[in-house]
């Protein structure tokens, strides 16, 4: 499902999801045939033990893993930040972007036992160099961060969304991306968000779905 916001004529909308699957399709594709070739087994065999260990379901999809890692490398993000690391496995789907961009992450976790987790599986991946990991209050440890941001994903408390928009968007720079998952499966934990990004004129919003979670992506005009 995609939603585009400032879309006035079905058949464009149509013809825009169309081509937007299609091309984040045949883009998949071609990521996951050149990591067969270029990557180390070290790594898809990190990430499915991540997932395998993951019984609370904390982490985003393999196919939103795949988004995100396109999602980077396509935008070209340098200075990332992600709110709810948890186990670190949607970081390492990133910071496998980053190392094409030569960008850097930020990832906080709130649970401190599971931010110690992930750094250890962020080390294991050899991304020690691109991803920092966080422990602590999001709320809190964002405030102490330096500078600006072209690259912002949320997957924490849900009912959050909103406060965590409204923190972050006056440093997500001009063109940057703001992400956030859950959107369709858990839409009524964030409903203040969802009118938020869809009404805010700094915002152009879609929201797409590589797996039945969604994820919505808001880009900043302006």
């Amino acid at each position: 499902m995609v939603l585009l916001k400032n879309s006035t004529t079905p058949d464009l909308l149509i013809s825009c999801v169309s081509c937007f699957r299609v091309s984040v399709a045949i883009t998949a594709c071609a990521v996951a045939v050149a990591t067969l070739h270029a990557q180390s087994p070290a790594v898809p065999r990190l990430l499915q033990e991540i997932k395998s260990a993951d019984t609370a379901r904390l982490a985003v999809s393999e196919e939103d893993g795949r988004f995100l890692r396109i999602m980077i490398a396509t935008s070209g993000a340098k200075r990332v930040l992600e709110i709810g690391g948890a186990y670190g496995y949607s970081a390492i789907w990133m910071g496998l972007g980053l190392r094409e961009t030569g960008g850097r992450l930020t990832t906080i976790e709130f649970d401190p036992a599971r931010a110690k987790v992930a750094a250890a599986h962020v080390r294991t991946a050899g991304l020690a160099d691109i991803v920092t990991v966080v422990p602590g209050d999001a709320f809190r440890e964002i405030p102490k961060l330096d500078g600006t941001f072209d690259f912002v994903f949320v997957d924490a408390w849900k009912p959050d969304y909103k406060r965590f928009l409204d923190l972050v968007l006056p440093r997500l720079i001009r063109h940057g991306l703001f992400l956030a998952h859950n959107v369709v499966n858990k839409k009524n934990e964030m409903r203040d968000f969802l009118a938020a990004i869809k009404n805010d004129p700094r915002l152009w919003t879609a929201i797409v779905a590589p797996s039945a979670e969604g994820i919505s992506i808001s880009y900043k005009q302006r």
